[in-house]
This record gives C-alpha cells, structure tokens and sequence, in this order.
C-alpha cells in the first residue's frame, strides 16, 4: 500500500526534478544517505517530539517506546534525507525578518555522532517556501513548503499508532460509555452528520446536548492525560478486572491525515479494575497485545459525564 506521505515524498521529488529541466541542478541544503539517520527531532511551535531508529524500527523515544504509526511514517525517511534549496538569500543579519529568531526546528542524528540542524522560520509571501538555516550559519535558503510542513506535523500531531489513546477531541465523531450503570452515545459537534452542538442517546433515547455538556465531554474524549503501555498480560487473570470491567469505552474520531480510503479510526477500549498501587485503570483493545493503564482520574470523570447526562 502506497501511504499518503510516501505518495507526497515522492511527488516532492518528481516536482523538484521536473523543475529543474535542463538549467544546472539545485543544491541541496544538506543530503544524508537514509541508512545513516538514526534519530531525528522535531519542534514546532511548543509541540515536540523525538524518534529513533531502533533495530530497525522507527520508535518514539518518550512513548514508552512505542513504534510510530506505519501509515503516517511511510516515506518520512526519504524526506529527512534533505530537500533542495530553491535559492539562497545570502546572510541575513536580522533572522527575525524572516521568522528565523523563534523558528520550527528538525534535527537529524547520523551514525558516527554527526548532527544536521535545520531551521524553519515564516513561509514566503506565495506559501510556497520557508525560510530556513543549516546548523547556526546565518545564511538563509528557501526550501519547499510542503517538506517543511510534513515534518513539522510530525511534532504538532504526532504518528501515533491507531491503539494508543490520544487524539484530538475536535477530531471525535462518536463517544459511547457503557458502564457505571448504564450506556450513553454522544453524537458530537464533529460529526459531519451533526455539524452544530452535539447529540446524545442515553439508554436509546436521543435529545440534544446543552453547550456545557459538549464543552465538558470534548475536555474528556481526546484520552487521559497519563497513560502506560506495560507488556502483554492475560486479560483473564482475575487481578485485572476485565470479569466485570468498569466500564466500555467506543470511539470513532475522523483522521487528520485520510490515508488512502480511511476518513476515520472506530475502537473498543475496556477498562477493568483498579491498579495495585491505586491512580490507574487497566485497559485492554483488541488492536493491540499490549496491557494499558489509564489515569484513574479521567476514567472517573468519565463515569460522572456519563451519570450527568442521564
């Protein structure tokens, strides 16, 4: 399957090439052969985020070590390879002009130590550009702002895989919680069959949602601020709960980025008893082996949005 950011990858490429014609070559701004990349980070605005090559797998290195999302990944690689400079513009005295005095940065860790420090400042006038830097040189190039934002999208909405609990709550289609008594389905703002305000069933029967309701339910819906992904564990031992969960939780949320005929991700998450050592839940799905642990705190809150609607 030939994913979206593959297909994007190499559109870039066949775009530059075709371009360039038969004038003499662009520069690149830097070229890293792809093997040689072991890790790369990424910050754009206060979002952040690192990866590193793993026995070769591509893994967060703040997730738990999570690997990242196949699908959003696919040709990722080749673009941190480097991108052409379209032009340089020479040093600059005033990075400020061009949005380079508080800018997006990707910075690429290479085999033997070596590091490659690419600054993104304000895209040009036409939006075809950003204004960048290599390393701390002051000298400024324009590279391609379609390379610039597939990186930098990297940080601000980061390749998660499908399983892992974290999403934009504006991105929610459909919230349903089965637990703690009873069974709620919230048809949120989001959904396109539902563009205004939002939609409750609660035990079958639908009635529109007050504004508090779908402010309170998308502060909740996105996932639980602290999370844990532990090793694979038998959801049938009996210290986990999952006999008689606390509650069901199904979700279906639009993806940022549709890859290929995929508009939307739908999974189950159930949740079980209480840890040990307290403040947590585990949770179990079935796109993923691994044994998951949610904030006790949002699981509860959860269970009271759910009796508040009723």
């Amino acid at each position: 399957m030939v994913t979206i950011v593959a297909f994007a990858a190499w559109m870039l490429w066949v775009r530059e090439t075709d371009e360039a014609g038969d004038s003499p070559p662009m520069a690149r701004l830097y070229a890293a052969d792809q093997d040689a990349i072991t890790a790369v980070a990424i910050r754009s605005g206060t979002a952040t985020a690192r990866f590193e090559r793993i026995g070769g797998e591509w893994r967060f290195d703040d997730r738990q070590g999570l690997v990242v999302n196949l699908d959003r990944w696919g040709g990722i690689v080749l673009l941190l390879s480097g991108p052409l400079a379209d032009r340089e513009l020479g040093q600059v005295d005033d990075l400020g002009k061009f949005g380079l005095d508080s800018p997006g940065t990707i910075e690429l860790e290479l085999v033997g130590g070596r590091t490659i420090r690419v600054s993104l400042g304000d895209r040009t006038p036409d939006e075809r550009h950003y204004y960048a830097t290599l390393d701390d040189h002051r000298s400024v190039f324009l590279v391609n702002a379609d390379w610039g934002e597939v990186l930098l999208t990297l940080a601000s909405n980061p390749p998660f895989p499908y399983w892992y609990y974290q999403v934009d709550p504006a991105q929610v289609r459909v919230f349903e919680i089965d637990g703690g008594g009873g069974r709620s389905t919230l048809f949120l703002g989001t959904n396109p069959d539902q563009p205004a305000g939002g939609r409750v069933l609660v035990e079958g029967v639908p009635r529109d949602m007050r504004q508090e309701e779908v402010d309170l339910a998308l502060s909740l819906v996105g996932g639980p601020e602290a999370m844990q992904v532990l090793p694979p564990r038998s959801t049938a031992d009996p210290a986990l709960g999952f006999a008689t969960p606390t509650v069901t939780l199904r979700l279906t949320y639009a993806l940022v980025q549709p890859i290929d005929e995929r508009v939307d991700f739908s999974t189950v998450y159930v949740v079980g008893g209480t840890t040990a050592e307290g403040g947590g839940y585990y949770a179990a799905t079935s796109d993923t082996t691994a044994l998951l642990v949610f904030d006790g705190g949002w699981v509860d809150a959860i269970l009271e949005l759910s009796e508040s609607l009723r």
